[in-house]
């Protein structure tokens, strides 16, 4: 089986080849070029750093420091050119390229104070405006980026509505958004999976380093067929473009450097792009180091961090497409306190490699049905080991992974506006070791998908259906403990259909109103069906169960979406009804050694409704000075009937109430800043808020509500087609005391206190 999707994962890499290289010698080529200057609407001063766009062909260039651009070799016909630069409005135009000419292209950008951020890339067909998603999206680039960029991927988005981060300790903070999490919530790069362990246990760090992210995308809700049917909750992608798209017309990327107080951290991260012939390349490597981290009732004891990456890629760039391949390496060595329910006393470390190896093609034929076919095939390799305070390996995971997609894109055709049909194949090998008697395990998916648009002027449906054929195979012959009752192990197969419908609607005068409604399907994982033993970094004993049902939800969501001159504001109303939720859920103790109890995290199936809302916004009120803020609020609780839970103590068996909520549920969550710009200069400053959880799952605690106060000061300097951005944040202005609810180490310590922070980052 490894082998033959081997060679359909190579096969759907290269099926693009033939004809790109077909349209290289000889023959007169249809294409054209735009050339133009990027100008400030108001002084007519020349705009240096716009990053102009021609969305649907994934091509991109940097206007220069007197304000030009040339897009070079673009396929004859007409295409959607997009300008985007902080503190200016997103400009679109329609632009006619004809064979053998240069088109010129004149751009005025307005300016605007608020933060409209760049072109959504992410559950779209292809790159759109945020106001003209079908779903509550939200983006994080320029300044925003800078200003919010920390640690992990997670905690760079915990001021984003609907989102908020679990861990067990700094390093392993992942997104949880509206209130789901595990791969409900798919974590991108680049639009591919890392191919890590990060979604299987809350000490498993994500292998991505979001230091030289060009732009992060976070879409909430159904809208995700393109990457998977399990994600519910919605998909965060870091992009970053390592396969260079695009011949650029000079060489740029950027340097990224920063430390801060709180973990006595230091970062370092470089990108560069560049053209050798018709060859692009891409190069990049980053690296981080932070101590353990200061809470105002003292130091959290190993929660030290090291990561370190490099990466490069290359690109044959020609008239119709590309081809091209990319390596990545992420290595990353932490810790995991001690001192929690469960945990070993003095922590855990853990050790972590990833390699990558992607490889990517796209054919845009020019004419015909279809506007361009995009293959990719990625492995990776992920080693993972827990190391106890002795010295010794506790857990050790080894997996490899082999993905293979095709997607092939229409523009307008008939009544449709534009649409895609893909393809999907993934193997993975894992193999398991240590004390962890989890048998080593391989599984396949197969998954084909359609995603329509019909655009009737001021209305836009989309509809689109997936469907994702699975099977898990242990290779080891095992038993596990379920209900008193010894069950095998046995291979399984899931399969199902999942769909989504959505609807955008333009009243008028910058209002946009939408819906939507998904259908999903989740598979339960290897570890959620054959986990058996004690996981000492979690300070659990995982129990799975080989009889699990997959997840089966409905969402419907429904939005609101009003953008003005000097205000913009966003509203999302949704429920998720899940039948067969599947989680941990702790139906006792286990006696463990001389360490006492270690919570029993047996996965089973219940029905669950999760029901929410996020508001998000920012006006301009009053000359330079913008006030911003959001707030968002997850309901979630069985809709099954539970039994009660036994708890054993000594000989005896005493049976507790089991909960009415799923575990790990966020709590209203809100921020609310303002933000000062005039020229050069940016102040900031907010709070983030949080009310009181007590709904709480097996063997939870509740917590307190918090409100801790954020500043920032940036500082942006353009010099020679350079940009110098440099940003001074101070987190937990003041050192105040709280508690994040979905953190395991809020038993022993709180969160970080005050932090001062300093980036730096050059672009060029």
């Amino acid at each position: 089986m490894f082998h033959a999707i081997r060679r359909a994962a190579l096969a759907l890499l290269l099926l693009p080849a033939p004809a790109l290289a077909q349209a290289v010698p000889g023959a007169v080529p249809a294409v054209g070029s735009v050339q133009g200057t990027v100008a400030d609407s108001s002084t007519s001063s020349p705009v240096a750093g716009a990053q102009v766009r021609v969305t649907a062909l994934n091509r991109s260039e940097v206007s220069h420091a007197d304000g030009t651009f040339h897009m070079h070799r673009l396929p004859v016909g007409e295409h959607t050119l997009t300008v985007s630069r902080l503190g200016y409005a997103v400009y679109t135009a329609r632009v006619q390229v004809r064979a053998g000419q240069v088109t010129p292209l004149a751009v005025r950008l307005a300016t605007s104070a608020l933060e409209l951020g760049g072109l959504v890339v992410t559950g779209t067909v292809s790159g759109r405006a945020r106001d003209e998603v079908l779903s509550a999206t939200s983006t994080l680039s320029g300044a925003r980026l800078d200003r919010e960029t920390r640690s992990t991927v997670a905690s760079t988005l915990q001021g984003i509505p609907g989102v908020a981060a679990t861990s067990i300790g700094p390093a392993t903070a992942r997104p949880v958004i509206r209130g789901l999490s595990s791969d409900r919530v798919l974590v991108l790069e680049d639009g591919q999976r890392p191919g890590d362990l990060s979604s299987t246990s809350g000490d498993h760090a994500v292998a991505i380093e979001g230091a030289t992210a060009r732009q992060i995308d976070v879409v909430r809700g159904p809208m995700s067929l393109l990457y998977g049917s399990s994600a519910l909750g919605g998909v965060v992608n870091v992009i970053r473009e390592e396969v260079p798209t695009s011949l650029p017309q000079h060489p740029h990327g950027g340097v990224t450097a920063g430390a801060a107080s709180v973990d006595r951290s230091g970062t370092l991260g470089a990108y560069t792009t560049a053209a050798l012939g018709p060859i692009a390349v891409r190069a990049e490597a980053t690296g981080r180091m932070s101590g353990d981290i200061d809470t105002p009732g003292g130091r959290l004891e190993n929660t030290r961090a090291r990561t370190m990456g490099v990466a490069g890629g290359a690109s044959w760039v020609r008239d119709r497409g590309h081809f091209g391949a990319a390596y990545r390496f992420y290595g990353n060595e932490y810790g995991i306190p001690g001192g929690f329910t469960g945990a070993h006393l003095n922590g855990v470390d853990i050790r972590m490699r990833r390699h990558a190896l992607r490889g990517e093609s796209e054919l845009r034929p020019g004419a015909g049905v279809l506007s361009s076919v995009r293959s990719t095939a990625l492995f990776t390799d992920y080693f993972h080991e827990e190391i106890g305070s002795a010295g010794g390996v506790a857990t050790r995971f080894d997996q490899q992974t082999l993905s293979g997609d095709l997607l092939a894109r229409h523009e307008r055709v008939g009544i449709f506006g534009e649409g895609a049909v893909g393809l999907r194949a993934q193997y993975r090998n894992v193999t398991t070791g240590g004390a962890v008697r989890t048998p080593s395990t391989h599984d396949w998916n197969l998954a084909g998908f359609l995603v329509e648009e019909v655009d009737a002027g001021r209305f836009r449906f989309q509809f689109g259906g997936r469907y994702d054929l699975s099977r898990f195979i242990p290779r080891e012959e095992a038993t596990i403990v379920v209900g008193g009752e010894r069950v095998p192990v046995r291979e399984r197969t899931f399969g199902a259909l999942s769909t989504s419908l959505g609807a955008l609607y333009d009243v008028g005068r910058g209002l946009r109103v939408g819906a939507s409604l998904a259908r999903s399907f989740r598979t339960p994982d290897f570890n959620e069906l054959y986990s058996s033993g004690p996981h000492l970094a979690a300070g659990t004993y995982d129990v799975g169960d080989p009889n699990l049902e997959q997840e089966t939800g409905l969402g419907v969501e429904a939005f609101v979406r009003l953008g003005r001159p000097g205000l913009r504001l966003e509203g999302a109303a949704y429920r998720n009804q899940i039948d067969g939720f599947i989680f941990p859920s702790t139906r006792g103790r286990v006696e463990f050694g001389t360490s006492g109890g270690v919570a029993r995290a047996q996965y089973t199936n219940e029905d669950a409704r999760f029901t929410g809302f996020e508001v998000d916004g920012e006006w301009q009120a009053v000359g330079d000075l913008v006030l911003e803020g959001n707030v968002s609020s997850v309901r979630a609780e069985f809709t099954s009937a539970r039994a009660p839970i036994p708890l054993f103590q000594g000989l005896d068996t005493v049976f507790v109430a089991a909960s009415s909520y799923p575990p790990l549920i966020p709590p209203v969550m809100g921020r609310a800043g303002a933000r000062w710009e005039r020229g050069p200069w940016t102040l900031a400053g907010g709070v983030r808020m949080a009310a009181a959880q007590d709904r709480v799952g097996d063997f939870e605690e509740p917590t307190d509500g918090y409100a801790v106060a954020d500043a920032s000061v940036a500082l942006q300097l353009r010099q020679g087609g350079r940009f110098h951005a440099f940003t001074l944040r101070v987190d937990n202005l003041a050192n105040t005391e709280y508690r994040n609810h979905l953190s395991r180490t809020k038993e022993i310590m709180p969160e970080p206190g005050r932090s001062v922070s300093l980036l730096y980052r050059i672009t060029y």
